[in-house]
Parts: C-alpha cells; structure tokens; sequence
C-alpha cells in the first residue's frame, strides 16, 4: 500500500514516534540494539556504525532508530523537518502465520531489488510493528484489517554511506 493521504502519513509518523520511544525507554531493547551498534570502546566487524545517525533521529517525519544514542546528545528533536520524506509504503497481509511471513520476507526482498536496480533507497520504520497494542493500530486504521508487515520509504538518498559487512565464511562457517 502507498501511503499518500497525508492525514494517514501524520497518523503513521506518529504511531512511529511513540513506537521509537516505547524502544529508547525498553531497557531490553536498548541492549539489544547496542549489541549491533559500534561502540569505540569495543569496535566490531559488523552492525551498524555508531555514526552511521548524522541528523537526529527525529529528524524527519518518520523517526529514525537510534543506533548511537544521539538523544543522548540531542535531546530536543530539531523544530522543522524536511519537506520530503520519500514514498511511505506499507506492505500488508491478508494472514499473519510464518508460511505468510516467508512470502511477504519474500516480495520484501523482490522491492528492494527492483528499487535499488533504478537508484532507489529504502528506510525501514518498523518500530510500531513491533510493539503489539500499536501494531494493532496500524492494522485498523490504516491497512482495512490486513496484517501490517513492513513499513518502508523508498526515495532517492543525497548521499549514501556503504557499511560494512561479514565475511561470508563468517556468515557459512
């Protein structure tokens, strides 16, 4: 589904917010993401960079993950957002059981290829998908009963970053 009502895409931005911040206030769930953020005290091969978050994460209308604790830093979110935030698509199920799962893992990764294929970037905002009583928000406001599974924008990025990754024989071996 495209999201392009733009009272659906404040409805799903803020649902987004609160399920960030259902995040950064789960002590369970900050351990979990340190564990995949670089730390300079104990540097990794892969995860996710502590400085991949240039802006802060609340820097557009679709909060991003906050990998490097930069509320920390920048406790109060900037005032003005940019103007763009890319085509907000959410991809929905009519069931939710692992065989569906697969399949939806599935065109996920069909998307991603055919976008990246024409220059297309994807951000990930799955944070109220995540956390249950929000997940069954977006289910009935914004996807007519479907399954929610994935909430994307996809765009064109100013600038993109490569990040490392694993060693196949890391990952096989």
């Amino acid at each position: 589904m495209v999201l392009d009502d733009v009272t659906e895409r404040r409805l799903l931005a803020e649902l987004v917010r609160v399920g960030e911040e259902a995040h950064r206030t789960d002590a369970r769930l900050a351990t979990e993401q340190a564990a995949w953020t670089w730390r300079l005290a104990r540097p990794r091969d892969d995860g996710v960079p502590a400085d991949v978050s240039v802006l802060h994460p609340d820097s557009t209308a679709l909060a991003g993950r906050d990998y490097a604790g930069l509320t920390d830093m920048f406790p109060t979110p900037p005032r003005r957002w940019p103007a763009r935030t890319g085509l907000v698509v959410l991809l929905a199920t009519g069931k939710d059981d692992p065989l569906t799962w697969l399949r939806s893992g599935q065109a996920l990764q069909r998307l991603l290829l055919h976008a990246a294929g024409h220059g297309v970037m994807a951000a990930f905002h799955t944070q109220p998908l995540e956390v249950p009583h929000l997940r069954t928000r977006v289910r009935q406001a914004l996807t007519a009963g479907q399954f929610p599974q994935v909430i994307l924008r996809l765009g064109h990025a100013p600038r993109v970053r490569a990040l490392p990754r694993r060693a196949l024989a890391d990952v096989l071996g």
